[in-house]
C-alpha cells in the first residue's frame, strides 16, 4: 500500500467509524456505570463512585488510543524515507 491518497481515505474512514462507535457506545456505557452508582450500598458508596469514575476514564482512554495510535502510525508512515542504496 504505497498510495498516500488511498491510505489517507482509509484513515479518514477509520476515524469516522471510531467516532461513530464512540458516540453510540458511550451513552449505554454511561447508563451502565450510572446504574452501579445508584445501588443502595451505603457502606461502599464512595468506593463504587470512585471505581465507576475510573471505569469511565478507562473507557475514554481506550477510544482515545484507538484513534491516536493509528494516526501517529500514519504520520510516521507518510514521512518515512526509504534508505538510500547509493552506488552499486
Amino acid at each position: 500500500m504505497n498510495d498516500i491518497a488511498r491510505a489517507g481515505v482509509i484513515m479518514i474512514v477509520y476515524l469516522f467509524l471510531i467516532t461513530v462507535m464512540y458516540i453510540f457506545i458511550s451513552s449505554p456505557f454511561d447508563d451502565f456505570m450510572t446504574s452501579f452508582e445508584n445501588l443502595n450500598n451505603t457502606a461502599s458508596d464512595s468506593q463504587v463512585e470512585s471505581s465507576t469514575g475510573y471505569g469511565r476514564t478507562v473507557f475514554d482512554i481506550i477510544f482515545g488510543g484507538l484513534a491516536i495510535v493509528p494516526v501517529l502510525y500514519f504520520i510516521v508512515w507518510v514521512f518515512k524515507r526509504e534508505p538510500d542504496w547509493g552506488y552499486r
